[in-house]
């Protein structure tokens, strides 16, 4: 009887170091003596720079080199226009500039950064660490405005203009169709969100005396960028093809000009801190492009990678959970948690429990090191300040082991089904024929010869311990179908394991 349904992808869980950055301020050209600054702007993003009468600022290009000669702490775009120099390590660290007063430019507010550098107000997060759009919308496409009937008033907002709003801020549990996060490079999310109205079909926030605009022509939300939960057009910018979200293969070729559908954003594996985000192919869930290779019209929710291809748990009490065999008995072990991230499962089945005469739910628990187990009478341990990995080609005794779901809580990832049932459990409990075992020996006989270049010791401990567990099923003659129905996943799992890891070969 075969009742796996389908192979899991599980990865072992990384605990990521934590860099502390202090605030980037930009040190652009000497203002003159006389002048004093009023203090530091903080940005939002990367804007153009304009001169007095609210023109951008075109640079002047070396005739030798062709290049542009950039201001110090300035940047610039392809066509020389100057910009600010944005750096963004997370929304409490971002580009300042020291100001000198400000002006009123067609109508908007500018800050002046000397040299005659003007910057609009619409693109300043704070002045003097004070959150300037706080309790405000900033518009970042022409907005009409609307009664709460649908109805054009004949006035609008302009792009750039920072509005204020009607209704309070609150934290979502669900995340809504428009929102905004507090953090957006940070593992887990906690979205905020002013309530909408839908009016027409379409999602209106209200800006108080009947006056409405569309959520979509807004960028940003209390100095946050606003997001969309749904599924944005984006165009591809230049050739380049799809990956995993691994980086472990290219899938699909994009020319530029294509027109794509993206559903969401990732934060990728990257070996040397955060480099930039991947979006989601809405129509090949499996794949993945580069944010410098498309544009959006839209920013999208955003995901760790690891919780698309791992599920996470942890203990209901204490720091560690009892393990479990194949047979439904406790193995007198328990495996501890690390202490800056959890447990990992990689399964979800149905085990025949015989003390208690019934089926129980269990996970597969996903580990790579022995030293994360403990005897059970021992006192319960301080967490894993890291996870543990094999020394190099170190068998893996504790691989196939289960907690009860019970036993733990769902934390983030992927959220498994069961890969049996109830009934299948209970009947499982017959010994396995030779004809029961053939897909098993099959299994075991290719696993001898794979030749798997993994440069993850961990990832082949795991495969390593699969293909022993398969050895014991097979020379067993007491081994349930259940067991060697489990063998046949477990073997499944580690060898697709090698090739969906966490990381991409090479790093």
């Amino acid at each position: 009887m075969k009742f796996f349904k389908k192979v899991g992808i599980g990865l072992t869980a990384l605990a990521l170091s934590t860099t502390l950055f202090l605030p980037y301020t930009a040190n652009p050209q000497t203002v003159e003596a006389a002048q004093k600054a009023k203090g530091k702007v903080t940005l939002l993003e990367s804007d153009y720079v304009y001169n007095p009468s609210g023109h951008k600022i075109k640079l002047k290009q070396n005739q030798s080199t062709h290049s542009y000669n950039i201001p110090n702490g300035f940047s610039s775009d392809p066509k020389g226009y100057l910009t600010t120099e944005m750096i963004v390590y997370d929304d409490d660290s971002r580009t300042s500039y020291p100001y000198y007063g400000t002006k009123k430019i067609n109508g908007q507010k500018f800050y002046h950064l000397g040299h005659n550098y003007y910057i609009n107000s619409a693109n300043v997060l704070k002045v003097n660490g004070r959150n300037i759009p706080q309790g405000k919308l900033t518009i970042k496409h022409d907005a009409l405005i609307y009664t709460k009937t649908g109805k054009p008033t004949g006035k609008k907002l302009r792009t750039n203009t920072v509005v204020k709003y009607q209704g309070k801020a609150k934290t979502a549990t669900k995340t809504p169709k428009y929102f905004y996060y507090l953090k957006d490079i940070d593992r887990y999310f906690n979205p905020r969100y002013i309530p909408t109205h839908k009016i027409k079909g379409k999602y209106y926030y209200s800006l108080g005396h009947n006056r409405y605009i569309k959520a979509a022509n807004v960028g940003y939300i209390n100095g946050h960028i606003a997001r969309y939960n749904g599924t944005v057009n984006a165009t591809v910018t230049k050739k380049t093809y799809t990956t995993t979200i691994n980086f472990s293969a290219a899938k699909r070729k994009l020319k530029k000009g294509q027109k794509i559908k993206l559903d969401l954003t990732v934060i990728p594996y990257e070996s040397d801190g955060f480099e930039g985000y991947i979006y989601r192919l809405h129509d090949y869930p499996d794949e993945y492009v580069d944010e410098d290779n498309v544009k959006l019209n839209r920013n999208l929710p955003i995901i760790d990678y690891r919780d698309l291809v791992y599920t996470y748990v942890t203990p209901v009490t204490d720091n560690s959970v009892e393990l479990y065999d194949t047979a439904g008995k406790t193995i007198g072990k328990r495996i501890i948690k690390p202490q800056y991230s959890n447990l990992t499962v990689d399964g979800l089945m149905y085990l025949w429990v015989p003390e208690e005469n019934k089926a129980e739910l269990f996970y597969h628990c996903l580990n790579y090191s022995d030293a994360s187990v403990i005897d059970a009478n021992q006192p319960n341990p301080v967490p894993n300040s890291e996870p543990t990995y094999p020394a190099k080609k170190q068998a893996l005794i504790y691989g196939n082991n289960f907690i009860k779901v019970n036993d733990v809580k769902y934390v983030s990832g992927l959220k498994l089904k069961a890969l049996n049932t109830i009934a299948q459990a209970e009947n499982g409990q017959k010994i396995a024929t030779g004809a029961d075992k053939q897909e098993l020996l099959t299994l075991f006989n290719e696993g001898k010869d794979i030749a798997q270049n993994s440069a993850y010791d961990d990832l082949m401990s795991n495969y390593d311990c699969a293909l022993r567990n398969a050895s014991a099923m097979l020379r067993s003659d007491k081994a349930t179908v259940t067991q060697v129905d489990e063998a046949v996943w477990y073997v499944k799992t580690a060898k697709k394991q090698l090739t969906t890891m966490s990381t991409p070969p090479g790093d």
